[in-house]
């Protein structure tokens, strides 16, 4: 394969899509380990909080309990149970008694390092992943969230209710909620914002397949603070659908002025305990505490304000924050985690269970278009040794999407990596059948990275030599605008990624559905498999945990026969903060639930208070 010419703005708009559903790495975007990740943005659900028999209203009036969290040697539901950890004492020093619990201050600047710049901050317009989420989850309250087991809770909305076994939800609106602008919050707002949505060429692909085809029946107006969504999915557990940007409402009127001014965007107006004062994009993001917050009397709001600074090379913004310059970040990065984790006075909140890194194939196009160029590559990775210089023992090896701890994960389903000898008979039949893709008895491939990145550089070369005894590789480095490009339209061999451990699997059904297939795939091996969606889809509409665990058993099963992904190693998100920064874990719905904490990176920061 050879580079082909890309118009530069379509590459930037498509780009700007998969920003919306990746962080890519290294040239500025995102994770400096120069892999192209997908911050799960683009939520199809996110986990199961199971209906009522009855069919009655789930609301957020703190009547029932969460569920009460597993058992130690049980496994997890969701990837939950993020991992504090603080500087160890030095030269073996007996570990000093942990002083008494401050009480919680009021005021000051809580100063935020993001690994990279978003084009916007509109939830229905702009692109978010996780960098995108620390800016706006203070503006803006989502209409639904996720406890610490995992489980949908109503947030900005009061209740949910299913209709007819789920098949519609309607949702209620909290009544006296105010926007930033003084206006009300009401159904017209939350149809507007889903219009918007569908209006735009970008989100509107993380939208349009969920709904019928005639979309004004999408979406229903029922009174002033009630809304009837009809999908066209059965959903066992529609509102986690809406826990993300897609749940984030915006006021009318706002949403029809920044259609007509895209500056707009850079400055949104949501109904969250922070507001937008000043944005300078690439330099820093200001937010200032809203004085008039709706649930001000439910929920204590510590901090005036929130400064929030793109710094793409993260173990630079981890020595800052270890000098006590920066005061959080969140990162993937394994240098950056173990510097913070080598640093007086750091906290650390770490979570191994919530993503993959791994190397995918395009089915579409040769050679990976037949099987045994697959199954060669996968045999002929070296995983191991991807584990130990990439990753440094930060993050363990993957076998599949799922973390081991996870109930979702299938024990029986092994990744077939390092199994070199396995290769070069494979490669010998596919050679002897398609001599055109051949030369000098290896299969001819093309590895395509975005860059420049001095990690992905590392990354390919380590991929290169352990491929090269049975395959000839040629490295394309491209900008990541015009690489997000190419993998959406099916124009690579093959790239690495990272992607899935979503806290409820549905969520990653977008990513290996048939009809996620099109001119611009999401579906990004464009693998389809008729019977595995029916599966997935059944184990959406359904609240039934042991089919649900059955089905996706069934399904690693059969990514791992595809021969579509070499996984590598189940990502480390890590939040580093300061000693100083607390209540990081400490966050509550205005009803007082517990928030579930470090999910791919993102986290909540209203209720953050400095000692």
């Amino acid at each position: 394969m050879t580079a082909r010419p890309i118009h530069k703005r379509c590459a930037s708009w498509l780009a700007a899509l998969l920003a919306f559903t990746l962080v890519a790495a290294a040239c500025g975007g995102g994770g400096d380990d120069g892999e192209t990740q997908p911050a799960q943005a683009v939520e199809t659900t996110e986990t199961a909080a199971p209906a009522a028999p009855d069919q009655a209203p789930v609301d957020g009036g703190g009547e029932e309990s969460p569920a009460p969290a597993e058992p130690d040697d049980e496994p997890l539901v969701a990837p939950v149970d993020t991992t504090t950890t603080t500087t160890p004492p030095d030269d073996g020093e007996a570990a000093v008694e942990a002083p008494a619990e401050p009480e919680p201050q009021f005021g000051g600047t809580l100063r935020v390092a993001v690994e990279a710049e978003s084009d916007g901050l509109n939830p229905a317009a702009n692109n978010f992943a996780v960098s995108a989420y620390v800016m706006t989850y203070p503006v803006f309250d989502p209409v639904a969230y996720w406890n610490t087991q995992g489980q949908w809770i109503p947030y900005l909305a009061e209740s949910f209710t299913p209709i007819d076994d789920g098949q519609s939800w309607q949702m209620k609106l909290r009544d006296g909620v105010r926007f930033h602008d003084g206006t009300p919050l009401g159904a017209d707002d939350v149809i507007a914002t889903f219009n918007a949505q569908l209006a735009d060429p970008i989100v509107s692909l993380a939208v349009r397949p969920y709904y019928p085809e005639d979309l004004s029946v999408a979406l229903v107006r029922i009174d002033d603070l009630t809304v009837q969504f009809n999908p066209v999915d059965k959903f066992g557990f529609f509102p986690q659908f809406i826990t993300s940007q897609l749940g984030m409402i915006a006021p009318s009127e706002w949403l029809a002025a920044a259609a007509e001014d895209p500056q707009l965007n850079q400055h949104p107006v949501g109904t969250g305990p922070f507001m937008i004062e000043s944005r300078t994009q690439d330099e820093v993001t200001v937010l200032v505490r809203n004085p008039d917050y709706w649930a001000a009397d439910m929920t204590d709001i510590y901090l005036d304000r929130i400064e929030v600074y793109p710094i793409t090379d993260t173990v630079i913004a981890a020595e800052r924050v270890a000098a006590g310059d920066i005061d959080l970040m969140v990162t993937s990065n394994s240098d950056a985690i173990l510097t913070l984790r080598d640093s007086e006075g750091v906290q650390t909140i770490e979570n191994v269970r919530s993503s993959e890194d791994f190397a995918m194939m395009n089915t579409q196009m040769a050679p990976f278009d037949d099987i045994r160029a697959r199954q060669a590559l996968t045999h002929a990775t070296d995983r191991d040794a991807y584990v130990a210089l990439i990753r440094q023992g930060v993050s363990p090896p993957a076998d599949t999407m799922f973390h081991p701890d996870l109930i979702w994960h299938n024990p029986d389903v092994k990744q077939e990596s390092n199994m070199p000898e396995l290769a070069g008979p494979l490669v010998a039949a596919y050679c002897a059948d398609f001599p055109a893709n051949c030369s000098g008895g290896k299969i001819n491939m093309e590895l395509q990275y975005s860059g420049p990145s001095v990690a992905q550089t590392r990354i390919a070369d380590l991929l290169v030599d352990s491929w090269d005894p049975y395959f000839n590789v040629t490295e394309q480095e491209l900008l990541q605008d015009d690489h997000i490009l190419e993998v959406a339209l099916g124009l690579y061999n093959v790239v690495t990624w990272r992607q899935f451990g979503a806290v409820d699997p549905d969520n990653d059904v977008l990513w290996i559905e048939c009809r996620a297939i099109s001119f611009i795939s999401l579906n990004w091996p464009r693998d389809c498999d008729e019977e595995r969606d029916a599966l997935m889809y059944e184990q959406r509409a359904t609240n039934d945990l042991d089919r649900r665990v059955e089905i996706w058993h069934w399904i690693q099963e059969n990514l791992r026969d595809s021969y579509t992904y070499v996984f590598f190693n189940h990502a480390n998100w890590t939040i580093g903060a300061g000693d100083h920064v607390q209540n990081i874990c400490g966050q509550t719905s205005p009803d007082g639930v517990e928030l579930f904490c470090n999910n791919q990176g993102r986290v909540q920061l209203h209720q953050v208070w400095l000692s």
